[in-house]
């Protein structure tokens, strides 16, 4: 059985679920160049959110029940809860609360494409989602999830580039039933980071596209930053990889289901030295597509806590939080990741997330 066989066996199984559901609502997920959207008006942003805690109705505070293991409501003891040393170099962000990355940034966004050839003779297409009034932003390559492209991902991307972060945003060449080659994707991510030429380069990536993120960040040692958005594994390929990946390393789950592959991403990022992962409570694995598509249908699970504008919520501020964090933005990001950090507590107690 020739490899390629059997990367497409290993897929069909482990992402049997999301075949047709995890399929982008855009046809070719283009946008149109140099399109300019004011983040202001909080088209794409998350709804009932507001600065601090809140208790407006469909906010993620006003989730009815906390994870079993709340221990009384109190995040610091809570089995499993991180410490409260942020980060290892004594940058902690934990003092009064910085932003409420739930909501729209400062900044407006402006898109223009691209593309690169990478492995196999393919014309790599990108879109790159820049804030306009910040020339020298950092960047963050995100990467769709299998059988999908970068329309999937547009919500995500207005939302950090509004945060003051470039986002660039590729068509995976190798992420379909027919030709799913986990390996390439993340050898063609790090072709696309060394292509752009702005120094180290922030990797995120959706489902396998946190899987091709996860091998890109082993390849990429000046990677500042890698983030899984529920991350699935494939034929062991992100295992392997895990113990290569230097650069501080963040995951946000779902509820464990065959979407998702029982949540095999998990162990994944449990290798990579001093990371970070959390589970949102009732969160499906077509919650972290953005926007979301008709077919996703098989991928969704009945919510019996909390909304899934508050899931969304969650992880626009979550996502945010992390890469604002480790790119050297704003520590106050450490406030969402931390146990004792005013955005942690208020997301663990309201129940909307748990700490893995």
């Amino acid at each position: 059985m020739t490899t390629r066989t059997t990367w497409l066996r290993t897929t069909t199984l482990s992402f049997l679920g999301c075949l047709l559901a995890c399929t982008a609502s855009d046809g070719d997920g283009d946008t149109a160049a140099g399109t300019t959207t004011s983040m202001g008006t909080g088209s794409t942003a998350p709804q009932d959110t507001s600065a601090g805690p809140s208790t407006t109705p469909g906010d993620p505070t006003t989730a009815s029940s906390s994870p079993a293991d709340s221990s009384s409501g109190d995040p610091s003891t809570a089995s499993g809860s991180p410490t409260t040393d942020a980060s290892s170099d004594g940058t902690t962000g934990l003092g009064e609360p910085g932003p409420d990355l739930r909501e729209p940034g400062p900044h407006g966004v402006e898109t223009e494409p691209g593309s690169v050839q990478v492995g196999g003779g393919c014309n790599m297409q990108y879109d790159v989602f820049s804030p306009t009034d910040v020339p020298d932003a950092p960047t963050v390559i995100l990467a769709h999830g299998f059988q999908g492209n970068r329309g999937s991902m547009v919500g995500w991307a207005e939302h950090w580039a509004s945060w003051g972060l470039r986002v660039v945003t590729p068509n995976l060449c190798h992420a379909t039933i027919i030709d799913a080659d986990h390996a390439q994707n993340g050898a063609d991510l790090a072709l696309l980071a060394e292509h752009l030429d702005v120094g180290p380069v922030a990797l995120a990536g959706y489902s396998a596209g946190g899987l091709a993120a996860v091998i890109a960040a082993a390849a990429r040692p000046d990677t500042p930053v890698l983030l899984g958005l529920d991350m699935v594994d494939a034929g062991g390929l992100g295992a392997d990889a895990a113990p290569g990946v230097t650069a501080p390393a963040h995951d946000i789950t779902s509820e464990t289901a065959m979407c998702n592959s029982s949540s095999n991403g998990v162990p994944v990022f449990a290798a990579i030295d001093g990371s970070n992962t959390v589970r949102l409570v009732d969160a499906d694995h077509c919650d972290f597509q953005n926007p979301g598509d008709g077919l996703c249908g098989l991928c969704s699970a009945a919510n019996d806590v909390n909304t899934p504008e508050a899931i969304q919520a969650a992880i626009y501020g979550m996502s945010t939080a992390a890469l604002l964090w480790r790119l050297d933005v704003d520590d106050t990001g450490a406030q969402w990741w931390t146990a004792g950090g005013a955005y942690y507590d208020e997301l663990f107690v309201a129940g909307v997330l748990t700490q893995l």
